[in-house]
Order: structure tokens, then sequence, then C-alpha cells
């Protein structure tokens, strides 16, 4: 049974003609009649009787019209989101991520976004801390990073996506590379990739909460991940790092974990928005591109990737 088929009949049972089925899709009235004659042919059934002042349906004509006119409406339906797909051009999306997610899900998702978009022009920055200024101001239309603060849930609409495991991490070679307790490193000078304000002391409290009541002097600062490579390569600075970004090319054989045995609290990672924005049809296909890239990374047979995600729990059903 063909969609073609199934067009010139719910014509010719609307039009109650096969010559005027014809000129209303631009067919020939042999064509049409062809048409009709394999449909009957493949239903076993005639589906018209003929008249003077032209055809009826027969009951089984009746029964098929019902589920022919389903079938079309849902292949319209489907045909205008793959037009609608297919005739975006130009444009921009601007999006936020989170380090680890640049270095695993980003690479994937940016492939299959591009094979649907290519004529999207992207613009991504490192979502660092969870205050996500550039969010609230316009510049993103949305982030993949650490949830805002509670205290600024009027401003945002957060979907928890994923969760994974910190770690302490110092350039390889570091000398207190096998230290295993937070207390011993209360000496040590740190570089954090967010300025700790009222609103972000996550690591601070963390540590703090460990016996480290780190002093402003300690406490450095590099506004990407590059830049905090360089300054613990060339230093024995040391930072909290979420652990897939731990095992990913980038940090593999120039950082080292520390194998500290205190227990470390997880990272969540969101899908933030600015709450009442409807975001373009191109944000939430890029959205959606990222969550099908998270699914096949974490089934990839790829040995890196595997590694960066086999820490990493999809939370699910928010």
């Amino acid at each position: 049974m063909k969609i073609q088929h199934l067009r010139c009949f719910t014509h010719i049972a609307e039009k109650g003609s096969m010559r005027a089925a014809a000129e209303q899709l631009g067919l020939s009235a042999t064509a049409v009649s062809l048409a009709l004659r394999e449909l009957e042919r493949h239903t076993g059934a005639p589906l018209f009787t003929r008249q003077p002042q032209g055809v009826a349906l027969t009951y089984a004509g009746r029964r098929l019209l019902a589920h022919a006119r389903l079938i079309l409406a849902q292949i319209d339906r489907a045909e205008e989101e793959i037009e609608q797909i297919r005739g975006l051009k130009g444009g921009a999306v601007t999006i936020g991520a989170t380090p680890w997610i640049s270095q695993t899900i980003l690479p994937r998702a940016l492939a299959d976004f591009q094979r649907m978009r290519s004529g999207v022009r992207l613009d991504f920055s490192e979502a660092i801390g969870a205050s996500h200024a550039a969010l609230r101001d316009g510049t993103l239309d949305f982030a993949i990073g650490l949830p805002p603060p509670k205290n600024q849930s009027a401003n945002f609409a957060s979907r928890d996506l994923f969760s994974c495991g910190l770690a302490i991490i110092g350039r390889v070679g570091h000398p207190l590379a096998r230290c295993t307790s937070l207390r011993d490193l209360a000496d040590q000078s740190w570089v954090m990739t967010m300025r700790e304000d009222m609103h972000e002391q996550r690591h601070s409290a963390m540590l703090a909460r460990h016996g480290l009541a780190l002093s402003p002097n300690q406490v450095h600062y590099a506004r990407s991940t590059l830049i905090s490579i360089a300054m613990m390569e060339g230093s024995d600075m040391l930072t909290v790092c979420p652990w897939p970004l731990v095992e990913s090319p980038l940090m593999r054989t120039r950082m080292t974990a520390l194998p500290i045995q205190d227990e470390l609290p997880d990272m969540t990672t969101s899908l933030v928005m600015r709450r009442g924005d409807t975001p373009s049809v191109a944000a939430q296909l890029m959205v959606e591109c990222i969550l099908e890239a998270a699914k096949a990374c974490r089934d990839s047979n790829e040995p890196s990737i595997r590694r960066m995600m086999n820490s990493v729990e999809f939370i699910e059903g928010d």
C-alpha cells in the first residue's frame, strides 16, 4: 500500500470524482484511475461504486478512508517537521559548557548538530561557576554546568542531568602525589576556575569541612581549564576537578589525582536556562543532540570515552 495511492483515494472520496481528484492533485485522470485500481487490488475489495454523477464509497472504502486520513495526517506532520529542520538557515546558538562536558559529550553532539544545521553559527564558552552571569544577561541561550544556587531560582530553570565524583589533582610528579588526607594539604596553594564570592563558596566550604581553612593568598584563579593546567604544571598548585575531566586526554598524561581517602561530595551537572525563555528551534535541537550524545558516550566502546564516562551517573526522570 503506497502513500500516493492513499492520497489519490482520499481525494477521490472527498471530491466524488476521479477527474476532480486528478485536477486537485495535478495528475492525469489515467494516473489517478490506475492508482485506485492498484489500491483495490492490494485491499482485495472494491472501494467505490461507479455512478452516473461520479463515485460513492463502499463499506470497505469508508473503513479505509478513516485509516487513510490518520495515516496521511501523521505523514504530513512528519514532513512539515523535517521541512522546518531542513529549512532553518543562519542564526546562532550560544552555549556554555562545563569543561568535562566539552571533553566527552560535546564533540559528538556538535557533529550530529552540524549534520542537521550546518548553517547555524555556534558560539561556545566554558560554563564556570554557578552564578551563570552570561546566561542571566542573555549572552547564552543555555548552559550545561553547575546548577544555580537556590537563591537564584527565580532567574533560572534547571534540570539535573549528571552526577560525578570530585578529585584533588596536581601536576604529574607533584611532591604530594601520594597524599591520602586533605588535612596534609593545609599549606598548599590552590587554583580555582570559579572566583568564590558570597554565592559561590563550594570548594572552600568543602575543604573547610576537612579542616582546610584557606587564606586569601593560598587561592589563585584561572578563568579557563587550559590556564589552570598551565598554572599547575608550572607550580605545585592543586585544584578540585570532576573525575571525567581527570580521565580526559587533556589531563590524563599531565595531571594526577591524589589518593585522598576523605569523602568528597559528588558534583551535579545541569541544563540551565533563563526562566520564562522559549529557546529557539536550533537551541532546542542542540539540547537534544547533547542528551543523545551523552547516551552514546555512555555506551561507547572507545577506551578514552569509557574512562571518562565510567564515573558519570545519569540522573533520570527529571
